[in-house]
């Protein structure tokens, strides 16, 4: 696990967003979920680093690069995890799009209010983690390129900035939830490490829910997505199990939250 000195969480928040699925080319469909890579593109532009544009031939854009090692836990504020979603249709005219003189059709999914809370990591012995300190502050955040979510013209606002300098990680003594996404490594995690629930228990009464997504965590070499299985769930874990232990999670106002 890479080194946390401090965590800093944030609200990131959209009237709309979209994160293009790479798969699919006659319509563009959306992540529901942030993916890993797209947030730290937002973490890069606060501070100040270069994207996908002015990448000038190196193997990854520099924000990638310069924060690729950087721990982030999310939580979605959608209906268990959801968003709605609306299906959009426009023109595309631009010449490099119609060879043929024509006119390009395009349907794109876009996400409706997306709002997630974001968690990030920091080791101060980094220059950039350094950075991302100093920019996103409680009382004010600093932008050096205005952030979107995921596309230009949907500007995202961050605000309930919060800075924990006394991080504990988490050691499960009982049964716990996990507040935040976290991996359901090869698909199983979820199936073999969930409590089981006392059917005599009161808190039987409480409505569980479950929100699986197959979510890019990383880059390759060819700059293509890296995936990982996630889920987003109240159902309570087991405390002791191979998978819990290998989770990186930490104690943050009385939740239990997953960086990876």
């Amino acid at each position: 696990m890479s080194k946390v000195d401090k965590i800093i969480s944030f609200d990131i928040s959209s009237d709309f967003g979209m994160f293009k699925k790479p798969d699919v080319n006659n319509v563009y469909f959306t992540f529901n979920i942030i993916p890993k890579p797209t947030l730290l593109g937002i973490l890069g532009a606060i501070i100040g680093l270069r994207g996908y544009s002015q990448q000038n031939n190196k193997d990854y854009p520099e924000f990638y690069e310069k924060l690729k090692d950087l721990l982030i836990g999310i939580k979605p504020y959608g209906n268990k995890g959801v968003f709605q979603k609306r299906l959009i249709k426009y023109n595309n005219t631009v010449g490099y799009a119609n060879k043929d003189g024509g006119t390009l059709n395009i349907v794109e999914q876009t996400l409706i209010e997306p709002k997630y809370k974001i968690y990030i990591g920091l080791d101060l012995s980094k220059e950039n983690h350094k950075k991302l300190n100093e920019f996103i502050d409680e009382k004010i955040v600093q932008y050096a390129y205005i952030p979107y979510m995921g596309k230009n013209e949907f500007k995202l606002d961050i605000d309930n900035v919060k800075h924990y300098d006394n991080i504990k990680t988490f050691i499960p003594a009982d049964e716990f939830a996990i507040f935040s996404l976290f991996p359901n490594i090869s698909d199983q995690a979820i199936k073999t490490d969930e409590a089981l629930r006392d059917p005599f228990d009161s808190s039987m009464n409480e409505s569980y829910f479950y929100y699986f997504e197959r979510l890019p965590i990383a880059l390759d070499e060819l700059n293509q997505y890296q995936y990982e299985n996630f889920v987003y769930t109240n159902a309570k874990m087991g405390k002791n199990s191979e998978f819990i232990n290998s989770l990186n999670l930490f104690s943050i106002d009385e939740k239990v939250v997953c960086l990876y």
